[in-house]
């Protein structure tokens, strides 16, 4: 889809280095067996970390801003989306995007990539986002308790608690996407763990 806005903050991100380092790793890992010479599904990374003003506007759709007449997200703003922390990514097809040759069957040979590396799929859930993969440890969306640790400590907080940290993030990647979020980071390595989701999703088509 298309932010259809000039903001760069309001136009999808591709960049693989504002997401979890070790997300990272695994979803550039996934993207490279996708498209290597067995396989060769030209699959790409739409979007990965996404900012409040773009969140905003995928939210609209459906409700305020028509067409189109369903509903793109439950997610009203990013911190109720992965997207928000660094901890997701939408793939699809490199030249035919959410309409590859094969449809959703397509999209499940991606999936059977990215789970293989511990990643979880939005196609598994009740009402499934098929593009949609995120750090395995993540329940389908933040909790309170994890906006409240973003709020607290940051994106580094949270995703030390979702063991997605192996490494500095990008010096001035995520934290200015965030507008540097400042306080002090929660030392409980269980609260932090136990903050990491809610069990809902947060796809179009939640229950």
């Amino acid at each position: 889809m298309s932010a259809g806005a000039n903001s760069d903050n309001a136009k999808p991100n591709k960049d693989l280095t504002l997401l979890a380092p070790k997300f990272r790793v695994l979803v550039q890992a996934a993207i490279d067996e996708c498209n290597n010479d067995r396989n060769n599904l030209m699959a790409m990374v739409y979007e990965g970390y996404r900012s409040d003003q773009l969140q905003k506007i995928y939210y609209a759709r459906g409700r305020t801003v028509i067409p189109p007449r369903h509903t793109v997200t439950n997610a009203p703003t990013n911190t109720t989306s992965w997207h928000g922390y660094g901890l997701a990514v939408d793939v699809v097809h490199q030249t035919k995007y959410w309409e590859p040759v094969g449809g959703e069957a397509w999209f499940a040979k991606v999936a059977r990539i990215f789970k293989a590396k511990g990643l979880s799929w939005g196609g598994d859930w009740s009402h499934p986002d098929t593009p949609h993969f995120q750090w395995g440890a993540c329940k389908p969306s933040p909790s309170d308790q994890a906006r409240a640790l973003l709020a607290s400590g940051g994106v580094q907080a949270v995703g030390s608690g979702a063991r997605a940290i192996g490494q500095r993030w990008r010096s001035g990647g995520v934290a200015r996407a965030r507008r540097r979020l400042t306080g002090s980071p929660i030392a409980a390595t269980a609260r932090r763990r136990r903050a990491i989701g809610s069990g809902r999703n947060d796809g179009a088509r939640t229950p």
